[in-house]
């Protein structure tokens, strides 16, 4: 079982003479593991050897990787075991099943600010535990607690653009300008104003009253195709044009193709789920809601659970 580990710095100096320093080709890290490619497999004996570190919880070998996984600080090992030697994030391709890179990529976009959603959580849970037993009503302090703790639901996107962008290996700052596009009250704004009535379109193409905030696909989708497009046309735009028409062409781009088809898409699709449900619901109630629990956790992940909730969080 593994204990309490504060020496960060020594168990990355366990880890990497163990393993050996030549047999480590690349290196990286999730939220709980460090994430290793080998050039050679290594023995039980020495897989044994870094089990019983303190501070490592188990050894997993899976998808090509040797993953240690350390927990909360895998990170803190990682930057350690970089500055004894010259790693590389870039790992290289390993072969592996549609399913498995979609998760892989959700892991990637998510993991790193998921102990902040937890946080933002444990505040509005507590918020409402003193409303339970204190008349506090709707003061000051209980409006200021109330926003801080939905501000990161509220601004998903951004965090969305930040870890995406090192995932998919483009310009944090291009995608933060982006997604804090489909974030923007601005854009709030001018979805509230479209009706039957009275519709709006970006040149020839109608747009939908259909709001960002909270939504995970759409900016993930959005920082997935950034990363292709800004790669592209890195190869394409002349050295002195590439610092300013990069992001000016990127935003330009990107923006407009999220809020004209990749957010409908999306919306379309998880209201027609939204929709079955409700279907199957009235006519086999049992099955309807053994399916949703068993598979609310996945909903969550993939930011559609909201077509399934009665309340926005804008409106709590």
């Amino acid at each position: 079982m593994a204990t309490k580990v504060r020496d960060y710095r020594k168990l990355a100096q366990d880890i990497k003479n163990t393993i050996g320093e030549r047999n480590i080709q690349s290196a990286t890290h999730c939220a709980t593991r460090l994430r290793l490619v080998l050039k050679n497999s290594l023995d039980a004996s020495i897989i044994k050897k870094i089990e019983q570190m303190a501070g490592v919880i188990q050894v997993v070998q899976a998808q090509g990787q040797f993953q240690i996984v350390i927990g909360t600080h895998a990170k803190d090992v990682y930057e350690h075991l970089a500055g004894m030697m010259d790693l590389s994030q870039d790992v290289p391709p390993v072969k592996e099943s549609l399913f498995n890179r979609l998760i892989a990529t959700m892991s990637g976009c998510i993991a790193p600010y998921v102990y902040v959603m937890a946080a933002a959580g444990l505040l509005q849970g507590l918020l409402i535990i003193v409303k339970m037993f204190a008349d506090v009503g709707d003061t000051g302090a209980v409006k200021v607690f109330n926003m801080i703790s939905w501000i990161p639901f509220t601004f998903l996107p951004v965090f969305i653009a930040v870890a995406g962008s090192r995932h998919f290996k483009c310009n944090t700052y291009i995608a933060v300008w982006c997604c804090m596009a489909l974030a923007s009250p601005s854009w709030g704004n001018i979805a509230a104003s479209i009706t039957p009535e009275a519709p709006l379109s970006f040149f020839f193409i109608p747009l939908t009253s259909v709001t960002y905030t909270s939504t995970v696909i759409p900016p993930i989708i959005l920082v997935a195709v950034l990363s292709k497009l800004e790669h592209w046309l890195e190869k394409k735009l002349p050295d002195a044009a590439r610092p300013i028409c990069t992001p000016l062409i990127c935003a330009a781009v990107m923006v407009p193709l999220t809020i004209t088809v990749i957010g409908p898409i999306s919306t379309v699709i998880s209201t027609a789920l939204s929709d079955a449900y409700n279907v199957l619901y009235e006519v086999i109630p049992w099955v309807a809601s053994a399916i949703f629990g068993a598979l609310w956790e996945v909903l969550v992940v993939f930011g559609i659970h909201w077509s399934f909730t009665p309340y926005h969080p804008a409106e709590l």
